[in-house]
């Protein structure tokens, strides 16, 4: 048997044996095994190799010569050895195969993990972000909420002083004798005073105040699109402070001066 069959015998396939004994010029059939060894993953090792007159090479056309060598070669190898080398040869492909697969698996885990890892980065970015947001919206209705209660108290302490000076009043007027007095004349009516201009404090989410003066005959609707262009904002809502009153949409085409804000006020911009 030649070089080729011994090879063919061992379970090579007669494409990948051609190549193998034509890279080693067909002088050892351990050098052709070797050969395969290395180059066991190659794309193109089953493909056809045709010699230029078209006799496939390893074929029973080889030249006297190296058909010599060929016999020369598998005579010092006995089949048992042949067997024994055709099984290592598998079993070193098998492991070079099995170390390849394992490469692959541990570079598939290796991805998987920076994929986790760039995901599990991005969801605490959105969670630190909605903490931000949540926390930004409590310190605004915290501040709110104290700006309500100093409303509140100034308008009972001034209902408070009232009714005590009433009953100072009252008092001093018990203390004395009065002398009957002529009937007071009823004082003229005074006209209700007339102005021209209203005068804005605009309370912004953020904290920051913003003053400007309009024209007593502008309409909500013109302090709306003040805020929008100033502070920037898209989607708010507009309320005084105290009395609180939160006005609608409707009540855009009103003048300042019909919805009680003239001569000063405070309005308060709030998020939606």
């Amino acid at each position: 048997m030649g070089l080729k069959e011994d090879m063919l015998a061992m379970g090579f396939g007669e494409n990948r044996t051609v190549r193998a004994l034509r890279a080693v010029q067909y002088n050892s059939m351990e050098r052709a095994i070797a050969w395969l060894e290395n180059h066991e993953n190659d794309a193109d090792i089953d493909d056809p190799i045709e010699e230029s007159g078209g006799n496939v090479l390893g074929s029973a056309s080889e030249p006297g010569q190296t058909q010599s060598v060929q016999e020369e070669a598998t005579s010092e190898i006995t089949p048992e050895e042949r067997a024994a080398k055709a099984a290592e040869v598998q079993r070193k492909i098998a492991e070079r195969r099995r170390i390849v697969e394992e490469k692959d698996k541990q570079d598939a885990i290796m991805r998987e993990k920076i994929r986790r890892k760039e995901g599990q980065s991005l969801g605490e970015m959105r969670e630190k972000r909605d903490r931000d947001d949540a926390k930004a919206l409590a310190e605004d209705r915290r501040r709110q909420k104290i700006e309500d209660e100093k409303a509140r108290k100034a308008v009972l302490d001034k209902i408070k002083q009232d009714r005590m000076n009433k009953m100072k009043a009252k008092e001093t007027a018990n203390k004395e004798e009065v002398a009957p007095q002529p009937a007071p004349q009823a004082a003229a009516p005074q006209p209700a005073k007339e102005y021209d201009e209203c005068r804005l404090q605009l309370r912004l989410p953020t904290g920051q105040a913003l003053v400007n003066s309009f024209k007593a005959e502008d309409t909500l609707g013109d302090v709306v699109a003040f805020v929008r262009d100033t502070a920037k904002l898209d989607t708010f809502g507009l309320m005084t402070s105290f009395p609180r009153k939160q006005f609608q949409p409707s009540d855009y085409g009103f003048s300042l001066k019909s919805l009680g804000l003239c001569p000063s006020s405070v309005v308060i911009v709030s998020k939606q």
